[in-house]
């Protein structure tokens, strides 16, 4: 009679990522990354250290990893010009703001400055997220002569973001449902585009390049 073959180890749990990476972000989020450890991520997982280990090399790893895969993306806008294109970017860049999500990825960026593991893990692939997006609509409001081409669009980006980024946090929170409002967006906006030199295309114009 033939035996079956022996299972060496325990099979992987198919929740085990998930498990941590919400562990890890319940932890940073009560203590930060001082009160960060593997061993408390481990024990609200309910798994074993050394599995953690096995999947991300350090604490740093880990954290990093659970922040960025809570972390919505803010793109894929392409409505036709790009007053069109800013007002919904200002509107997913402001609920990702309010988010949970939002509040841990600006705590990570402050922590990394004055952490040398941290910054070594996060390193050159954390190019913001919202200058990335930002790029293609501004290449596409230049091939349709809505903006000169000397318009970078890290600067368009910066001066919409950034604005929303400080307002919120500097809003009180009594004051925070009558200051997040589209008004608002709205004006930022305006602003923004009548600094860049914003001219709309005109109703005889081409839709412009979806690409």
């Amino acid at each position: 009679m033939t035996s079956s073959p022996r299972t060496v180890g325990r099979p992987r749990e198919p929740d085990l990522d998930d498990r941590v990476l919400d562990a890890a972000r319940s932890v940073y989020g009560e203590r930060g990354w001082s009160g960060f450890t593997v061993d408390e991520v481990a024990r609200r997982a309910g798994v074993g250290k050394g599995s953690l280990y096995l999947r991300w090399p350090n604490k740093a790893a880990l954290l990093v990893d659970a922040v960025r895969s809570a972390a919505p993306s803010v793109g894929n806008i392409n409505l036709g010009n790009l007053e069109l294109d800013l007002r919904e970017f200002a509107r997913q860049w402001m609920a990702f703001v309010q988010s949970i999500e939002g509040t841990m990825v600006s705590r990570l960026i402050m922590d990394r400055h004055s952490n040398e593991e941290l910054a070594a893990v996060v390193g050159e692939l954390d190019y913001p997220d919202y200058i990335r997006s930002t790029r293609a609509l501004v290449r596409r409001a230049v091939r349709r002569g809505e903006i000169d081409p000397g318009i970078t669009p890290t600067l368009i980006a910066d001066l919409v973001a950034g604005a929303i980024t400080t307002h919120v946090r500097s809003t009180p929170p009594g004051l925070a449902e009558v200051a997040h409002t589209e008004a608002y967006l709205t004006q930022l906006v305006d602003t923004v585009l009548r600094g860049v030199g914003y001219r709309h295309p005109s109703s005889q114009d081409s839709p412009g390049d979806d690409t």
